[in-house]
């Protein structure tokens, strides 16, 4: 009598069982995208998409805004320069390629968080920054650190900023 006492607690955890979150993160910054044009780009993530999902990934992290810089139509930020070479130059044939994984990953049953870097406006290897790139905004809100550009997160105005998301 104890033991089916006992399963019938059981029973319920295995007839719906726990949502598991079993994700993959597809960044941007180690140039895998740099000088792909729009169909080579699609490929690749493709094929990732295909074989991440063959071994049960069921979430995407896109990074998608590495240095106040987006890899999509943004009215606050420019352009990468990790998609295109240059931040601030649109992608040509024009794209968007957050919402092609938005469709493609929704597609395949699975979700997308969208990857921001929050403070992060510049890494060593960026040697110029878009005329309308934030800091022209407000450069006394940054800081340098080891190369690096920093959008300071102490300043209520920049924790503002990142929040209005």
């Amino acid at each position: 009598m104890l033991v089916m006492w006992l399963c019938s607690f059981a029973l319920p955890a295995q007839l719906s069982p726990k949502r598991e979150f079993r994700g993959a993160w597809i960044q941007c910054v180690n140039y895998q995208f740099m000088g792909m044009g729009k169909e080579e780009m699609q490929r690749t993530l493709t094929y990732q998409l295909n074989e991440l999902q063959k071994c049960g990934i069921n979430v995407i992290l896109f990074q998608v805004r590495p240095e106040f810089d987006a890899l999509y139509a943004s009215s606050f930020e420019p352009w990468s320069r990790y998609l295109t070479g240059q931040q601030g130059m649109p992608p040509s044939p024009y794209w968007d390629p957050l919402q092609w994984m938005i469709d493609q990953c929704h597609a395949r049953g699975m979700e997308l968080h969208a990857w921001i870097n929050p403070y992060r406006a510049k890494t060593k290897g960026t040697k110029e920054l878009a005329k309308t790139h934030p800091y022209f905004q407000h450069p006394d809100r940054y800081f340098e650190y080891g190369g690096q550009l920093i959008m300071d997160p102490g300043i209520p105005e920049n924790r503002d900023y990142i929040c209005m998301w």
